[in-house]
């Protein structure tokens, strides 16, 4: 069961890609047209699905579970912010932009749109109350951390840039509402969650608009890809497992962090990597490379949880 929700998922997403590809080779779109998608999903569709994914009702569930997920949620980001600072020097990286995109592309999995239908597979519908906490947290940290990692000058300085772009105020708000348990009129809802919906189409078929300018042969010999696929992949979610194995008892607080540690990178890393000109070309391949491999090791990484 678990390897067809993959399979499924991934060759949704692998349409997309070859949509985006094949509208890139026929002139449908243009580089201009690119930036015009990019910062139209950076800035408008992608808050609208970070402040609709944050209206979750807190719950006595949700309550009791709180300090568990908070000792999972941080051996999650630690193990996968000790391989954003390994992987670029075992890759051998070069220069600072492909350094950002490389730990971005560490930290940050596709939890999102293949992480709710894997996960339901395999652990059934109880699990989608984990990954709905986990997609909140990445919803908060993607504007601020993520932003830090590809431009960290805008750390350094303390950019007001980098606390004023719609992402983040998103966020912001989201977390406001859900602390407060507000719910946001229905009208405005439904609205928000159709611009939220074209957000993961519209960053594959950029993914797919990418890979029309690049080589076959970089993509396939290309040493820093593979060492982010073998890290993203396998190397984290093992990791993560073999430190939750000994605390956690509880199979689904054990098993969805594992299973989200192991989706390949996350699809909005082109669109913000393109949105801050850093290396977009190095993230499409990122997540071209990591989804194709991931139909491989997601059951493998399923068998070991199950």
């Amino acid at each position: 069961m678990g390897f067809f929700a993959v399979a499924y998922s991934i060759a949704i997403l692998f349409i997309l890609i070859g949509a985006g590809f094949l509208c890139m080779k026929g002139g449908v779109l243009t580089r201009d047209g690119i930036s015009g998608i990019t910062s139209f999903v950076v800035n408008v569709t992608l808050p609208a699905l970070i402040l609709q994914s944050m209206q979750v009702p807190v719950t006595d569930t949700m309550l009791s579970q709180l300090f568990p997920f908070l000792i999972v949620l941080v051996a999650f980001y630690g193990v996968s912010f000790a391989a954003a600072f390994l992987v670029p020097k075992i890759s051998g990286s070069s220069s600072d932009p492909e350094t950002g995109v490389i730990r971005f592309m560490m930290i940050f999995s596709n939890l999102g749109f293949m992480g709710f239908p894997v996960s339901a597979a395999v652990f059934g519908p109880e699990s989608l109350f984990y990954v709905s906490l986990f997609n909140m947290t990445f919803s908060f940290l993607i504007f601020s951390v993520g932003v830090v990692l590809l431009r960290p000058d805008m750390g350094k300085y303390l950019d007001r840039k980098l606390f004023l772009n719609p992402g983040i105020i998103a966020s912001g708000v989201g977390l406001g509402l859900f602390v407060t348990g507000a719910r946001i009129p229905g009208p405005f809802a439904d609205a928000l969650d159709l611009l939220g919906s074209v957000t993961s189409p519209l960053a594959m078929i950029i993914v797919g608009a990418l890979l029309a300018t690049l080589s076959a042969e970089r993509l396939l010999t290309d040493r820093v890809v593979w060492t982010v696929a073998s890290f993203r992949l396998i190397v984290i979610p093992l990791a993560l497992f073999l430190i939750l194995r000994p605390f956690i008892d509880d199979p689904l607080l054990l098993g969805v962090p594992v299973l989200l540690a192991a989706m390949p990178v996350a699809a909005n890393t082109v669109m913000l990597a393109e949105e801050y000109h850093v290396d977009s070309a190095l993230a499409s391949r990122g997540v071209f490379v990591t989804t194709l491999l991931c139909i491989v090791t997601i059951p493998l990484i399923t068998t070991l949880l199950t």
